[in-house]
């Protein structure tokens, strides 16, 4: 009885001992992948980028092994396992732990975050991530994380401001005005103007005030590339100012006088011609136009006073602004070199009517005309110079229609 004690105890003993081997040798003892041959043991922490069914794929960023285990993306192990194919780097797993991030090889990205049909980092050379960032789009990022293939796979990452300045080839965000929607779009930004072009349909109105995300391409004029509507917002309007008062990228308000008509309307009370609005010479005229650098475009006008009613002017002409003057046709003399006079008259008024050989006019003796012009001399006598043959008309009927 006492043998058969003592031979179950040596068994017993015998079993530990050959159960403490295997576990030496099967979870104790292992090599580097580097150096491991097909049947070694090997311990590699990776993180996991791709996994289907009971197959996965991690790296550390400089080597990638294949385990046999469904693990669950973008999550970082420490496997323990059989090498099953050196060539492969294919591993059957005895153990699965959590991983830590000090045992791989990071690497790490400055730049600018960007979204167009995936998610990027521009350096400005565009490198794909995995997955799309909780950042602002178009703002400056920097990520750690690790390669596989052509794909960064992002850890971490500290999210920043839009960049300061703008740079060739990486996103650029625009704050200004409307002044030109055609295309391109020209967006005044306060100093320069922005040649932005805009996705396929999509159009804004002149005097909106936007902000407007795309690449920059650092040509003479700033230029954006804008490839979503997304990256196009209406924040306002443009600041509204009596005219005079405005600068580039404002709204300038006035009732003014058209004091010369043609492809712009020259006024009395500013230097800029007025474009996108017909008048008259003589019309008051009552504006809000966007100031763009060297001129005014209408968004609402309209004629306040017709020409029609300004007062007759030829007992009493005024020696600013237009005039009208209304009297009957006394005399006409036209000189060799083409230029002419006629002598207007109304009671015991009169003018003379200059008529510069460009004007093309020819009048008769007894005709009654209306002209609107500038009061001027002539020898010093009293005289009316016109700019345009609409600007004179015969019984009621300018000439110029």
């Amino acid at each position: 009885m006492v043998k058969k004690e003592i031979y179950a105890v040596v068994l017993t003993s015998v079993s530990l001992i050959m159960l403490s081997i295997v576990y030496v040798i099967g979870y104790g003892w292992h090599t580097n992948l580097e150096s491991a041959q097909k049947g070694d043991i090997v311990v590699f922490t990776g993180l996991c980028v791709y996994s289907k069914g009971d197959f996965s794929v991690i790296t550390d960023g400089l080597e990638t092994v294949m385990v046999y285990k469904n693990l669950t993306r973008g999550e970082i192990y420490t496997v323990r396992g059989k090498l099953v194919s050196k060539q492969q780097k294919a591993m059957y797993p005895l153990e699965v732990t959590n991983g830590s991030i000090e045992a791989l090889s990071l690497s790490y990205l400055s730049g600018v975050y960007w979204e167009d049909y995936g998610c990027y980092i521009l350096t400005p050379q565009k490198i794909k991530l995995d997955r799309c960032l909780n950042t602002k789009k178009g703002t400056k990022i920097q990520a750690k994380g690790v390669f596989y293939g052509n794909i960064f796979y992002v850890l971490s990452f500290e999210g920043g401001d839009f960049l300061a300045e703008a740079k060739d080839n990486l996103p650029y965000r625009v704050v200004g005005v409307v002044i030109d929607n055609r295309t391109p779009t020209i967006i005044w930004d306060g100093k320069e103007k922005v040649r932005v072009y805009l996705p396929y349909k999509l159009s804004l109105k002149l005097g909106d005030k936007v902000k407007i995300l795309g690449i920059a391409r650092l040509y003479s004029t700033l230029t954006l590339y804008v490839g979503s509507a997304d990256d196009v917002k209406i924040i306002g309007r443009a600041k509204r100012k009596p005219i005079g008062e405005e600068r580039i990228g404002d709204i300038a308000y006035g009732s003014c006088q058209v004091i010369k008509a043609g492809r712009g309307l020259s006024l009395n009370c500013t230097d800029l011609k007025l474009y996108s609005y017909f008048a008259r010479t003589g019309d008051i005229v009552e504006f809000e136009a966007l100031r763009r650098e060297g001129s005014l475009v209408c968004l609402d006008c309209s004629v306040k006073f017709p020409r029609e009613k300004l007062e007759n002017s030829i007992c009493n002409p005024k020696q600013v602004g237009i005039i009208k003057i209304e009297g009957r046709v006394s005399w006409v003399k036209i000189y060799k070199n083409g230029f002419g006079l006629a002598n207007i008259t109304d009671g015991g008024c009169w003018i003379l009517l200059k008529l510069r050989r460009s004007l093309n006019l020819e009048l008769k003796e007894n005709w009654t005309i209306t002209a609107f012009g500038v009061y001027t001399t002539y020898r010093g006598k009293p005289a009316l110079e016109v700019h345009s043959r609409e600007d004179v008309c015969l019984e009621n009927s300018c000439l110029g229609f």
